[in-house]
């Protein structure tokens, strides 16, 4: 029997078609003249993201100091996000509040957090872009690395200027073997303040054939330190890096759990999502015992899992949660963040929850309770980040 699809054609005319088209999508939702900008924040959140109340936000206004808002038709006093900052670093010289300026004072060391686990599906991504804009509005500097070949996180910031997948401008060209650029000639901003990215493109995938032919030829264990060597020299310049890994425990999320100081494993409360996370750090804990035996263990400030896309009112969704907190325990975040349409809508987008007008949603409750369990979830974590400093 002669087969008659050509496995070679049928590979190559598909990618390329839905390349083209997937192109085209982004180029209508970011033309290449467009200049993608950060929505403006109402008073009212200004004041919850600096945590005081929205009349001293107005007083400071009233009497000249801080930043002059933009003032809407219906008498909302709008800010920019280089303006909350602003205001923040305005407060911080009055010492109003001890960490309204929450950058990295002397000692305290850039937090270096792996977003991973083995399922796909499990919420990196989402996890890692709105942690990422959350402590960016909240007056941190933030780099986000994309290491994942499919590079989602990449693509979430649509048409970035100069950057170019297929001309060696992704992360593995700080970590490759021969000829190294840089770290900080592959960062990107973006159209948040605070916010950095240094992204992904299949040619990530070389790093596994790398570190295979330097293991053949070296015998050593090198390849380990290659993204820590490469975060290193930037992370003076900030005060979190986030890590958004690949579904699979490869030579590169080995590297990054290395480079790590916390980890973040989101895990949707679901079966097969939870029997996968058990084989991964099964796996994970394997390759970590034949670090160990040579010397090489990654030590970390903190490692907890996340519950995602979570459906309170789905019973077997409840147990699953119940069998989790038993198991983790405290390793466990306390909030979860919940499944929700808004998320996905925003994605779809191209953007997070922070991105997007409330007014945006056809129904904006259903905003409402996915930013505030994602702001709650974001919290948690922040806290862990001022454990590891040492912040009372």
């Amino acid at each position: 029997m002669t087969r008659h699809l050509s496995s070679l054609d049928f590979m190559q005319t598909f990618s390329a078609k839905l390349d083209g088209a997937l192109r085209n999508l982004s180029l209508a939702q970011y033309p290449p003249d467009a200049h993608r900008t950060m929505r403006k924040f109402a008073s009212s959140e200004v004041a919850q993201l600096l945590d005081v109340t929205e009349a001293y936000i107005r007083q400071i206004s009233l009497k000249g100091k801080g930043p002059e808002p933009e003032v809407a038709a219906n008498g909302r006093r709008l800010y920019s996000v280089e303006q909350i900052l602003e205001l923040r670093l305005l407060l911080a010289e009055n010492g109003r509040k001890k960490w309204i300026n929450p950058r990295r004072a002397q000692g305290e060391a850039c937090q270096v957090i792996a977003v991973t686990n083995f399922k796909g599906g499990s919420s990196k991504t989402s996890t890692t872009i709105h942690l990422g804009h959350y402590l960016a509005l909240k007056g941190y500097r933030v780099l986000a690395i994309d290491l994942d070949p499919q590079a989602s996180l990449t693509a979430l910031h649509g048409a970035l200027e100069g950057f170019d997948p297929r001309e060696g401008e992704t992360f593995y060209s700080a970590i490759r073997f021969d000829d190294p650029v840089p770290t900080e000639t592959l960062i990107h901003k973006t159209h948040i303040a605070g916010f950095d990215v240094i992204c992904a493109g299949l040619e990530l995938t070389e790093f596994e054939t790398a570190v295979a032919l330097e293991m053949r030829n070296t015998g050593g264990t090198g390849f380990l330190l290659r993204v820590n060597q490469a975060i290193e020299q930037v992370a003076e310049r900030y005060d979190v890096i986030l890590m958004d890994s690949a579904p699979s425990l490869n030579f590169l999320t080995l590297s990054s759990l290395t480079a790590a100081t916390g980890v973040l494993i989101p895990v949707p409360a679901h079966m097969l999502d939870v029997d996968s996370t058990a084989k991964f750090l099964e796996l994970a804990g394997s390759y970590m015992q034949i670090l160990a035996d040579i010397g090489a263990t990654a030590q970390w400030d903190f490692a907890k899992f996340l519950i995602t896309k979570f459906e309170p009112n789905d019973h077997p969704q409840a147990n699953m949660m119940a069998l989790m907190r038993q198991v983790f325990g405290n390793d466990l975040l306390l909030n979860m963040v919940i499944k929700s349409t808004a998320v996905a809508d925003a994605l779809t987008w191209k953007q997070s929850l922070y991105e997007v007008q409330r007014s945006r949603f056809s129904a904006p409750k259903t905003y409402d309770r996915a930013i505030e369990s994602i702001n709650a979830a974001n919290a948690e974590i922040e806290q862990l980040l001022w454990n590891a400093w040492g912040r009372q």
